[in-house]
């Protein structure tokens, strides 16, 4: 059977000249921290007191040094912020939110835990996509559109130092880039020019470069975080390869001054994709940072389903080890929304490995799999479940990529909108981060642009062969049934049973998709009737999943199936006879 992850293959066999000398080399260094992520609502929301509490007492012990809250940790701070210089903003939240904010910070302190609050920037108060608020930032300070009186990046210093005068338990802010209305894939500090337009001057003399409004916004952060002798880190996250070109030429200047910062580094480029190589400007920089991985699972399951991948983890560490010095703490995001989380689930393995990598990044990867196990399904259990449960890095990978395209929205089946939307601009965005991948290259051009028949063939091949896996797994739990609780088997057999379905729905969906593409750019009369086939098997799919699922279900919704036969059915030409 083909592995369908042949880019942790490929960096396997490229480490192997390597790999004895980085495990003498990290033999002489001591172990790396640990630090995990979880949304500002497993603090806030009352419905998840017991997922709070659950996450403190795993967070003592697996030796967690570090918690950083995403989601709104940085927003919900703003509101309270009394910001010099800045008096027009005003402020909003209630004490008692502020007051339960504050106690839920300062158990980790407590416990001698580092706090980071972690958001999508820049932001400015009452600034949307949509609305010209009359308390909006540039309304309220017209002049600071100007970069040239330097009031924007005083309002960035004098922000961030009253937030960590606000609330002293915080002791890093970090910040992402490329999903704020003033940056993002569409919009570049829109409005926002150097100076105002000279009268000897067509137009407005642009001083700046394209990076330098990154470096400046960036500098300006550093300043407030350095009053307070506190710490800034940075995301090193882009969507998109000329965004990552950007975000490494600033940081490159930002290392030039000798600037005192932090960096987080995805294990790979762009959002998480396992076919991705790794992370750039990990790569090229050298200032102090954490590695970061997604363990509960964003984009392959949430884990309402399991993807376990301690191997491809391990190779990553060892990688990012071997080539930036500068990595001192493993990170990783443990909870989505809600109740999606890792812990006491299957995925709950990958910070179990991720543990003991910061520990020893060379460790027998096997016997972190057999020690997890043992303790989690007993001795004569575990053999087994790691077979089932190793099963399902390569379903997973197959079932949510094409090549390494986005083929489902965020883990459950894709829109028809949204898919197409993320086929482009996915695929293109491999093609030119791995520009020497020509081989794939060719199949993701075709997949994106003109897919043909054997493409398709191509794409259903590889979900018949992840549902051959799943069923593997399947029978593999079975054998098991009786060693194993009555609980610990209902739950790991329903959750593969949900990953079987999800597999025999991504047959038709993308066979749809790709037949619907067809019709739209070269369409055929045979085309269309398999697409007209194709169709009809999602609505026999739609009637059985609501049967088992209803139409709630996170990863598998009637409804959605039903939305995206009829929005095809919408955009074609009826079949005539």
């Amino acid at each position: 059977m083909l592995k369908v992850k042949a880019l942790a293959t490929l960096i396997v066999l490229s480490m192997l000249g390597t790999s004895l000398q980085g495990q003498k080399d990290a033999d002489k260094r001591s172990g790396l921290d640990l630090a995990i992520g979880f949304r500002l609502g497993l603090l806030m929301d009352p419905q998840l007191e017991a997922s709070l509490e659950m996450t403190r007492q795993k967070i003592l012990q697996y030796g967690v040094r570090e918690v950083r809250i995403y989601g709104g940790g940085n927003a919900i701070a703003y509101k309270y912020l009394n910001i010099e210089g800045f008096s027009k903003i005003e402020q909003g939240g209630s004490l008692e939110e502020k007051a339960k904010y504050e106690r839920q910070l300062q158990w980790f302190k407590d416990h001698g835990i580092r706090i980071t609050l972690s958001g999508g920037e820049p932001s400015l108060p009452a600034t949307d996509y949509y609305s010209d608020d009359k308390n909006s930032f540039f309304n309220l300070y017209p002049e600071a559109r100007y970069l040239e009186n330097g009031l924007l990046w005083k309002f960035y210093e004098e922000r961030t130092y009253a937030l960590f005068k606000t609330f002293p338990q915080v002791d890093a802010t970090d910040y992402f880039l490329w999903e704020t209305p003033i940056l993002d894939d569409l919009n570049y500090f829109p409005g926002i020019k150097w100076q105002k337009p000279l009268t000897w001057h067509k137009g407005e003399n642009q001083y700046y470069s394209q990076a330098d409004y990154l470096t400046e916004f960036m500098a300006a952060v550093i300043r407030g975080a350095n009053r307070a002798k506190k710490d800034f880190s940075i995301l090193t996250f882009s969507h998109y390869p000329y965004q990552e070109k950007l975000l490494l030429e600033s940081l490159k200047e930002l290392e030039r001054r000798n600037e005192s910062f932090l960096m987080v580094h995805k294990s790979q480029s762009g959002d998480w994709d396992p076919y991705k190589g790794p992370n750039r400007i990990m790569m090229e920089t050298n200032t102090r940072a954490s590695l970061l991985f997604d363990g509960v699972g964003e984009y392959w399951g949430r884990s309402f389903i399991p993807y376990c991948f301690p191997e491809e983890i391990q190779v990553r560490v060892q990688h990012a080890l071997n080539h930036n010095r500068a990595i001192r703490t493993l990170a990783m995001r443990t909870y989505w929304e809600k109740d999606q989380t890792l812990f006491e689930n299957y995925n709950e393995v990958n910070l179990y490995a991720l543990s003991r990598f910061a520990k020893d990044p060379y460790v027998d990867v096997r016997k972190v799999w057999d020690d997890w196990a043992m303790d989690k399904f007993g001795k004569e259990a575990a053999p087994t479940m790691v077979r089932a449960l190793k099963r399902t890095d390569d379903i997973a990978n197959s079932v949510y990529y094409f090549k390494g395209v986005w083929v489902q929205e965020h883990s459950k089946m894709a829109s028809l909108d949204y898919m197409t939307a993320q086929v482009l601009h996915t695929g293109k965005s491999m093609i030119k981060w791995n520009p020497d991948d020509i081989k794939n290259n060719a199949l993701i051009e075709a997949f994106v642009y003109h897919p043909t028949e054997e493409i398709i063939k191509m794409a259903l091949n590889e979900r018949e062969e992840a549902l051959a896996l799943c069923r593997e797994s399947i029978s593999d739990i079975e054998s098991v049934k009786k060693i194993l609780s009555k609980k610990e088997y209902q739950k790991v057999k329903g959750q593969f049973l949900l990953m079987e379905d999800f597999v025999k729905l991504s047959m038709p969906h993308i066979e749809a998709y790709l037949r619907y593409i067809i019709n739209r750019d070269r369409p055929t009369r045979q085309n269309r009737n398999a697409l007209s086939q194709s169709l009809r098997k999602l609505e026999d799919l739609a009637v059985q999943m609501d049967k088992k699922y209803g139409a709630t279900n996170y990863l598998i919704s009637s409804d959605a199936i039903l939305k995206f036969v009829a929005d095809i059915e919408e955009r074609i030409e009826p079949v005539h006879n």
